[in-house]
């Protein structure tokens, strides 16, 4: 039996220890900065409060690393240097020399360092994976990125969350859109350039950019670009992805909502639509388990997990080119 502790005892902690309870994980323990948040989550799965965390990680097989951003660097260190493999939350850091630090200390660790992109393990995103890679809409040209809706209680006009607090907000071009940049990497490859504007909405939170508008060159030659709000008053996205051959369109009626995969290739006289009811859930995402399993079975087997540490660094710095891009009005190169 696998087993693990879990630091960082927030909301996205319970959706790892749901599934990966149900994957017959041992979750030796739980730590938190919040001793009450800690205690919580403790009773809720039936594991002690982590006092010690050295002696608590010694022997385990991974620790999964659920805190803010800007506080997962000593975690790591520690279990790392116990021969742990890490599991961490996206983004993997707020500044890149952070992302590097992470990266040198698996690879001087000869431990795993895996990324929870957890939305690329979703079947709605499969799905447009699946229709890209099969080669039925042909060589991709350009892939489209909309997503709006209400920041709302999440960090717009709550100030006890780490996304308000200023010693570990990050932006939206960090913290999420490490999501949509990780998903047109797995569509159509790495990014070569970057030309940017964003805007932050909120008043108190001058530097925290609520709104994006990003266009990237892909090193394969197609293009893309992402539009995304946090200050949207109404919620919609769609992800779609234009082709030599067809196009195909992933839509939902909320930031991250999968309802339908619409294609339509040069041989269909109409296009196909597929309901998927991929409802993104926080609690209950299946995703969770997904990406729980895939890393347990890779850190078994040796296998690349496809969310190294490295692969989110690169991810990391494009989300670093979007802000500089913004903040020169120029294109940037990575």
């Amino acid at each position: 039996m696998p087993s693990t502790a879990i630091i960082g005892a927030g909301a996205i902690a319970h959706c790892h220890a749901e599934a990966l309870t149900r994957l017959g994980v041992r979750i030796a323990g739980v730590l938190d900065a919040d001793p009450d948040t800690a205690r919580r989550f403790a009773a809720r799965y039936a594991v002690p409060v982590i006092t010690d965390l050295a002696a608590a990680v010694r022997g385990l097989d991974m620790v999964h690393i659920c805190t803010p951003p800007a506080y997962r660097i000593a975690y790591a260190q520690v279990a790392m240097q116990a021969g742990c493999h890490v599991v961490m939350e996206k983004p993997m850091a707020i500044t890149v020399a952070d992302g590097e630090t992470l990266v040198e200390m698996a690879r001087a660790s000869g431990v795993r360092l895996m990324i929870d992109f957890n939305h690329r393990f979703r079947a709605g995103f499969q799905a447009l994976l699946d229709v890209v890679r099969s080669g039925a809409i042909g060589e991709v040209v350009s892939i489209h990125v909309q997503r709006m809706g209400m920041l709302g209680g999440n960090a717009g006009t709550r100030n006890d969350t780490w996304r308000r607090n200023p010693r570990s907000a990050c932006g939206m071009s960090i913290e999420s859109l490490s999501h949509d940049i990780d998903m047109i990497m797995q569509l159509a490859g790495p990014i070569a350039s970057v030309q940017a504007e964003t805007r932050a909405t909120l008043a108190d939170a001058p530097t925290f950019d609520t709104d994006v508008n990003a266009v990237f060159a892909l090193a394969g030659g197609a293009m893309a670009g992402i539009n995304a709000s946090w200050s949207s008053w109404l919620k919609s996205s769609a992800r779609s992805v234009v082709g030599t051959k067809g196009s195909a369109i992933l839509e939902g009626g909320d930031l991250f909502d999968f309802a339908r995969l619409r294609l339509r290739t040069a041989q269909m006289p109409h296009e196909q639509v597929t309901r998927l009811d991929d409802i993104y859930n926080f609690a209950t995402c299946p995703s969770y388990l997904a990406i729980n399993r895939h890393f347990i079975a890779c850190m078994q087997s040796g296998a690349d997990s496809g969310a190294s540490g490295e692969h989110a660094l690169e991810t990391l710095k494009v989300s670093h080119a979007i802000l500089a891009a913004a903040a020169g009005r120029t294109m940037v190169r990575l």
